[in-house]
């Protein structure tokens, strides 16, 4: 199946986790995709109810920040959601990641365990990769991800979730990423 990105063919709660195209998007991501090598600021962001994500005003905002910044190929970005777990920004265009429907409401208990099982697996492959985490996602997702980022991501970076708080999110981007060359430049020395 391959149908353009935005185009809703799978709907549903909870038991779109066990979806035959969820569970082999999981798997590619934890088994076979890694994050370019000069990415070590992760950026974990919420999803949308608008697919692809990028086409939300918020999600726009960032990329068009990181972008005019000189920030985009420091920071890896990283959509939390259910069912897809975790989605780096580069296969958002991909099917079943641009085609799915999962109001939050859905969400039960079982979805939720599912949830925090996953994604702790997949978020400590992750984060050997990066020096630095930052979480700017809504509530419902930041339970979920500090759930599951217990004893693995301890130390990240918290930025409410909200427009206004653009400023702030770029402060403390702008600062890892002077740490990231501080120490690349101590590597060379």
């Amino acid at each position: 199946m391959n149908p353009p990105p935005g185009v809703i063919v799978l709907r549903g709660g909870s038991e779109l986790f066990n979806h035959p195209d969820v569970i082999g998007f999981y798997r590619y991501v934890l088994n076979e995709w890694r994050p370019p090598p000069e990415r070590k600021i992760a950026l974990y962001m919420g999803c949308t109810a608008v697919k692809p994500y990028s086409r939300s005003f918020i999600h726009l905002k960032v990329i068009r920040m990181l972008e005019k910044h000189n920030l985009a190929y420091v920071v890896q970005q990283y959509i939390i959601s259910e069912p897809m777990i975790l989605v780096p920004r580069e296969l958002e265009n991909k099917y079943p990641v641009a085609n799915y429907d999962f109001p939050k409401h859905l969400l039960d208990d079982k979805g939720k365990e599912i949830f925090v099982k996953r994604l702790r697996i997949i978020l400590d492959k992750v984060s050997k990769f990066h020096i630095f985490h930052v979480a700017f996602m809504p509530r419902h997702h930041l339970e979920i991800f500090t759930k599951a980022g217990k004893d693995i991501l301890d130390k990240f970076i918290y930025v409410p979730y909200n427009v206004y708080f653009l400023p702030n999110l770029l402060r403390e981007l702008k600062l890892l990423h002077h740490y990231v060359n501080e120490e690349v430049q101590d590597k060379r020395t």
